[in-house]
């Protein structure tokens, strides 16, 4: 089994869509990214996808190959690199596995930090000293602390490569901070919704 066959056979247009961050809507549906298009006429089916509004159409690897201006060549390497799958038979199911719970550990995880980035935000507008008497609120102070190191932590888990956004996910898992983060988030809304 070759490297096109082997992608083929493990990874459908729906799968790289969602992988690569195309919305998708009722009946595998989606806007299609390769032209101006503001409600879905991209049909992912199983083994290809078609455009009813531009004709754009291909398998899984053109797909790639067009979001990311790649030769076909390439773009079964990173539907390879992003997806876990080697020449090997034995090991394609094995490294999917693996592949699928990175991909919701990092779903996850950049549901979170997104989350806690709009608070930062948030606090950094509305935290604000508004003259050079008033103390620092300790929002303010975490705002202006942690936005830049959470902003970049969401751009590599948004086009990182596979190793970097393993790295930004291990680091989260580390000492259960990311769930730390959540329960944090949740409670930092519900008590915004309980003061106004």
């Amino acid at each position: 089994m070759n490297l096109f066959e082997a992608v083929k056979a493990a990874v459908t247009p729906r799968m790289a869509a969602e992988r690569y961050g195309l919305p998708i809507r009722q009946g595998s549906m989606v806007c299609c990214p390769f032209h101006a298009d503001r409600t879905p006429s991209m049909k992912l089916n199983e083994d290809y996808f078609y455009c009813f509004g531009c004709g754009a159409s291909g398998d899984v690897i053109d797909l790639a190959a067009r979001l990311f201006g790649l030769s076909s060549y390439d773009a079964a390497k990173k539907l390879a690199a992003d997806f876990g799958i080697t020449g090997q038979k034995p090991s394609i199911l094995a490294k999917l596995q693996r592949g699928k719970s990175q991909v919701e550990a990092e779903r996850r995880s950049f549901r979170v930090l997104g989350d806690y980035l709009r608070i930062l935000q948030d606090w950094k507008e509305h935290c604000a000293p508004q003259s050079p008497e008033d103390g620092i609120d300790p929002r303010y102070a975490e705002a202006c602390h942690m936005l830049e190191r959470i902003g970049n932590m969401l751009d590599i888990l948004a086009c990182g490569t596979p190793q970097e956004r393993a790295e930004v996910v291990a680091d989260l898992q580390k000492d259960e901070r990311l769930m730390r983060m959540e329960a944090r988030n949740r409670q930092l809304r519900e008590d915004a919704h309980g003061t106004k």
